[in-house]
């Protein structure tokens, strides 16, 4: 059970006050915060069991949540794209304990969840039964080009969203997942259209987005990404190559750290990208930065780049673009 220090900085931490995550953290780390306590909190209407030594967990037990523009994000497509009363799904691909697809299950029809990891799937399915949520699915699955298995890392400790298909820090404590064609498996799952997807793989976000090629040119998804790396970032080498991945006719942005939701112009070098449709943008004009759905100027060139494999098209490219997308 949490200490009574535990509460009184998990109450310091929900005060509406500039700075006070950075107090509760440094406060966290001197009285030891990632011991292994078991606690039960409300979380969005919600029972929540969790870990005092997992980050995730810690995060929504001293703040209210881990990732609040993230959540902020997905409430406010879920509500621009007709909720739960337009039937509207929802695929969390590397779905870890489950924080985003549980908050998820409120503002959609149904969940559809990815976990390859036997730990944070045994901890999201507990909280999914505390809860008796009848629309959310989790598949013990990760999501890549190709059926397979493959070994998924031992991630960092204290914090189980780390662990990867692309690498670890302790090879004594990697564990054989089944690894599925996306495209395939929906067909094979009978799974809904994917409306809106959050896709947070740790590096392996290009080969599950190839893998769901089919339904992002179907679909057209609200994407929420995470992209992270060095010389390469969630598996790709640049931008372009990460546009390529996509579906025609989008817009990329960058999802601001905070506690809302908002959206800057793209930045290669940020840890969130949001992919959207280009004939859903002027409906995210409320949390753009600067009247950015104004412009179709980055549509076009996303859409070239596309066809041509070209990183600068021209204005004449940029002409000729509608006549030449009505071909395709």
């Amino acid at each position: 059970m949490p200490t009574i220090m535990d509460h009184v900085l998990r109450a310091v931490g929900h005060l509406p006050v500039p700075g006070v995550r950075g107090v509760v953290w440094r406060l966290g780390s001197v009285l030891k915060r990632r011991q292994s306590v078991d606690f039960e909190t409300h979380f969005e209407g919600m029972r929540y069991r969790g870990r005092l030594d997992d980050l995730i967990d810690w995060n929504l037990f001293f703040f209210g949540k881990y990732s609040p523009q993230e959540l902020d994000f997905l409430a406010v497509a879920a509500r621009l794209m007709g909720g739960a009363a337009g039937g509207l799904s929802y695929f969390d691909v590397g779905a870890n304990v489950g924080q985003h697809a549980l908050f998820m299950s409120k503002h959609v029809a149904q969940v559809v969840a990815f976990e390859p990891s036997s730990a944070a799937r045994e901890r999201f399915l507990a909280n999914i039964a505390l809860n008796d949520l009848a629309n959310v699915r989790l598949l013990p699955v990760a999501l890549g080009d190709s059926d397979a298995e493959a070994k998924l890392g031992s991630g960092f400790d204290g914090n189980t969203g780390s662990r990867s298909l692309t690498w670890t820090l302790d090879e004594r404590r990697m564990e054989t997942v089944a690894v599925r064609r996306g495209d395939d498996l929906i067909r094979s799952e009978r799974l809904p259209r994917i409306d809106i997807l959050k896709l947070d793989v740790e590096g392996y976000e290009k080969r599950a987005l190839l893998g769901l090629r089919e339904h992002l040119l179907t679909d057209r998804p609200v994407i929420l990404m995470e992209l992270i790396g060095g010389s390469e970032k969630g598996g790709f080498r640049d931008e372009t190559e990460l546009r390529t991945s996509l579906y025609p006719s989008h817009r990329l942005f960058t999802l601001v750290n905070g506690k809302t939701a908002k959206l800057a112009p793209f930045d290669w070098n940020g840890e969130a990208a949001v992919c959207l449709p280009e004939e859903r943008v002027s409906a995210f004009r409320a949390i753009l930065g600067r009247e950015l759905w104004a412009t179709h100027q980055d549509c076009y060139t996303e859409i070239s780049r596309v066809i041509d494999g070209k990183n600068s098209p021209s204005r004449a490219d940029d002409r000729s673009l509608g006549a030449r997308l009505e071909s395709l």
